[in-house]
């Protein structure tokens, strides 16, 4: 979380990110030439302004998103101020960067906000505009990738790999608004997954037997191991993003929180499916059977989290956590029914 206003080198590395992925930006004008400047890759724009407006001196908050490209940074505001692009322009030169500033189309200026930039003289020499993102079709394209990576997960190994190879180009082009782009590779994905459906169902007995328990507990002992393997590989990647960056004492842990989830994904679950294959009665393998299954609700219910379903869209490594842990599940869940 940001907490302080940012300068310097970690002004210029923040701004050479905006040229490669849009960052949160809240600023904060000052009385006294102390203005407060807030960039964070992660946090909303709304709470970035939170904090920009603790550590400001003046109540007035402009916040929103910013993209840059080799020559000017774009603002793309939620709230703005007069002569935004104006203030932070300045303030980017005197913290020696120097770039041009612009508002983004569909931005929303505060109704008495002024004009940055005049309107060009000649029509055809005017530089061209940055198109605005669409925030909802960015949403509504997450959703529909979320839901064929889940479908690809439930109609088999060959669909999920299919759709984990596919996910990670098609969530960096809604998130750069390629949209177009997104909904073509989203097409093909279905498509495609529709394609190892038919197939699946066609290999299929009618009546195929469940997964046996020993198969199902050395394919969650894999997952397990599978999913730990994945959040190393995130650690070690956010280490190395923020390995040149300054003032982030911190960062090591907040980093080390990450771990954190997967481990809830213990031996818990391997010890009921032993002690479920060992059952003398049938009335013991149910009791043993229920808290199993108990056992694997609340591990679907982590994978539910918003961590889980973010964390292998992070860009920081390629992880495929939560399909392989859900998919994993079902396996147990299917041997433990049969």
């Amino acid at each position: 979380m940001a907490t302080q206003a940012i300068d310097g080198a970690a002004l210029r590395q923040m701004v050479n990110l905006a040229r490669k992925q849009s960052i949160s930006f809240a600023f904060c004008p000052g009385s006294k030439n102390d203005d407060v400047l807030l960039l964070d890759k992660r946090q909303p724009p709304a709470a970035l302004a939170k904090d920009a407006k603790k550590i400001g001196s003046t109540p007035k908050t402009a916040f929103g998103r910013m993209n840059a490209d080799a020559k000017t940074v774009w603002l793309e505001c939620e709230s703005a101020l007069p002569n935004l692009a104006k203030s932070i322009r300045k303030y980017l030169k005197d913290n020696g960067v120097s770039t041009d500033v612009q508002m983004a189309d569909g931005a929303a200026p505060a109704p008495d906000s002024e004009q940055d930039t005049p309107a060009p003289q000649d029509a055809s020499a005017a530089p061209e505009a940055k198109p605005g993102v669409d925030k909802t079709a960015q949403r509504a394209l997450s959703q529909e990738l979320k839901d064929a990576v889940m479908k690809a997960a439930r109609v088999g190994p060959d669909a999920q790999r299919l759709a984990a190879a596919a996910a990670k180009q098609i969530a960096a082009q809604i998130k750069r608004n390629e949209l177009e782009a997104a909904r073509t590779a989203l097409s093909e994905l279905a498509s495609r997954i529709r394609g190892t459906q038919a197939t699946s169902s066609e290999q299929t007995a009618p009546k195929s037997a469940p997964p046996d328990l020993a198969t199902a507990r050395r394919d969650w002992a894999s997952a397990r191991k599978a999913a730990a393997g994945d959040v190393r590989a995130l650690v070690a990647g956010v280490k190395k993003a923020i390995s040149d960056a300054e003032g982030l004492g911190h960062a090591p842990r907040e980093i080390a929180k990450l771990v954190r989830p997967a481990r809830q994904l213990d031996s818990r679950l391997d010890t009921l499916l032993a002690q479920i294959e060992k059952a003398g009665s049938p009335a013991e393998r149910q009791k043993l059977t229920q808290a199993a299954q108990r056992q694997i609700g609340s591990h679907v219910g982590l994978m539910n989290t918003a961590f889980f379903k973010a964390v292998d869209q992070s860009g920081f490594a390629e992880t495929n956590i939560r399909a392989t842990v859900l998919g994993s599940l079902r396996k147990v869940n299917k041997a433990i029914r049969g």
